[in-house]
């Protein structure tokens, strides 16, 4: 049952960690500023940088640069990004199911209570570094933060209702 319940998690996770990806970014607004001027910038950043990296000067200013050919990634690198974003969140669940397996939550809010904490430290540990030295905005670190959380509570009671179905029921007996 338990190999049954890591598959099912991994599976079900991921899909609505995907979905939750998906929806987030579609109706969320961005945490990212437009430049007032973009074509005299994109000129000005190409003219001063070697290739895709992080940039930084002195006087504060900190630049991701992720340069392309054209402007739309192309249809065959769209499915590339879109496999490896899907294989990310599988794998991400079966991080979750593996947490889930080896904790003590018994109810399904437990265990989104769980993960949904376990997804705030994470969203701390990744976002607070780049507010912290890289003088992100705080909204940066709030997002990202409540983003994991949120998303991690959500696949929690999924996972959490799947591990009761599949696990606890059957050590019960």
């Amino acid at each position: 049952m338990r190999l049954r319940f890591m598959v099912a998690g991994t599976l079900v996770g991921g899909v609505i960690l995907s979905l939750l990806n998906w929806f987030t970014a579609a109706l969320l607004p961005p945490r990212y500023k437009r430049f007032r001027d973009p074509g005299v910038v994109v000129e000005t950043i190409r003219a001063n940088v070697s290739g895709n990296d992080i940039y930084t000067v002195p006087q504060g200013l900190f630049v991701s640069v992720s340069l392309r050919a054209d402007s739309t990634g192309g249809p065959q690198k769209f499915g590339a990004r879109v496999t490896r974003q899907f294989t990310a969140e599988f794998v991400v669940a079966f991080g979750l199911s593996l947490l889930l397996l080896t904790s003590s939550p018994r109810s399904p809010l437990s265990a989104a209570c769980f993960l949904g904490l376990a997804g705030l430290i994470a969203g701390i540990e990744t976002h607070f570094p780049t507010w912290n030295w890289a003088g992100f905005p705080t909204s940066y670190l709030l997002a990202g933060s409540g983003y994991l959380a949120t998303n991690w509570f959500i696949v929690g009671l999924t996972l959490g209702a799947a591990r009761q179905k599949l696990i606890l029921r059957d050590d019960a007996m």
